[in-house]
C-alpha cells in the first residue's frame, strides 16, 4: 500500500476530498471492453456537489475542479506519480442488491461517463490525516481514474459488502471472483480499465 502525501485542514466534523459533478469526472468509453477514452464536451459550470468516497475503509467526501484528458500521454511523469481513484461499478441488471446495499452513486451521471458505469462507488488510496504525511493545510491530489466492475454472481450474495480501500481491491483481484474481466488488452490487468486521464482534486480534512 502506497502512502498518499496528504495534509490536513480543520473544517467542522467533515473530511472532504473531491470531484464535482459539474466537470467531466469520467471521459467517454467507446465500449465496455475498450480501454480508449475520449473527452466529453464540457458542460456549464454549476454548483459543485459533494460525492461520498471510500478511503482506507472510511467514508470521506470529495469535490474536484479539473480533469485532464489524455494525461498519460501528455503528462507522463505526473501520470506515473499520481494515485488511483477507482470507480467500482455495478451492472444495472444486479440492482437493487439482495444485501440491501446502495451504491454511493445511485446513479451519478458524471459528464461523459457511459451508461454501464453510472452506478458506482469511489475508492481512493488515502485521505488527509491518514498516515505519516497527514499534516496541516490542503493537498491538491492528481488522481488517475480507473474503472472496475463487480461480478453479478458476487453481488447476488445477501452478505455482500463493498470494497472500501485499495487493499480490498487488491485482495478482490487476487480472489478472482469479485470483479468482471473488462480489460481485453494483452498483458494488462483484466479487471481494470485505466482511462489515461487525471483528476485534480484539492483535499481537506477535519483531522487536526
Amino acid at each position: 500500500m502506497r502512502t498518499v502525501a496528504t495534509v490536513v485542514f480543520s473544517i467542522g466534523a467533515l473530511a472532504i476530498i473531491g470531484c464535482e459533478r459539474s466537470t467531466p469526472v469520467q471521459p467517454a468509453l467507446r465500449s465496455a471492453g475498450d480501454a480508449s477514452f475520449s473527452q466529453a464536451p464540457s458542460e456549464p459550470q454549476g454548483k459543485p456537489e459533494i460525492d461520498p468516497t471510500y478511503a482506507n475503509g472510511q467514508t470521506v467526501y470529495m469535490i474536484g475542479p479539473h480533469t485532464i484528458p489524455g494525461a498519460r500521454e501528455s503528462m507522463p511523469n505526473a501520470y506515473a506519480h499520481a494515485e488511483e481513484l477507482y470507480l467500482v461499478t455495478y451492472p444495472q441488471t444486479t440492482l437493487p442488491l439482495a444485501s440491501g446495499y446502495t451504491p454511493q452513486c445511485n446513479p451519478c451521471f458524471h459528464p461523459g461517463l457511459p451508461a454501464p458505469f453510472v452506478y458506482h462507488d469511489h475508492v481512493i488510496t488515502g485521505a488527509p490525516g491518514m498516515g505519516a504525511n497527514g499534516t496541516a493545510g490542503e493537498y491538491k491530489a492528481p488522481w488517475k481514474i480507473i474503472i472496475l466492475q463487480y461480478n453479478p454472481t458476487y453481488l447476488a450474495s445477501p452478505h455482500f459488502t463493498p470494497v472500501k480501500s485499495e487493499a480490498d481491491i487488491d485482495a478482490a483481484e487476487q480472489a478472482g471472483n469479485v470483479f468482471n474481466h473488462i480489460n481485453p488488452a494483452p498483458g494488462g490487468n483484466p479487471y481494470e480499465i485505466d482511462t489515461g486521464n487525471l483528476l485534480i482534486c484539492p483535499t481537506v480534512s477535519s483531522h487536526a
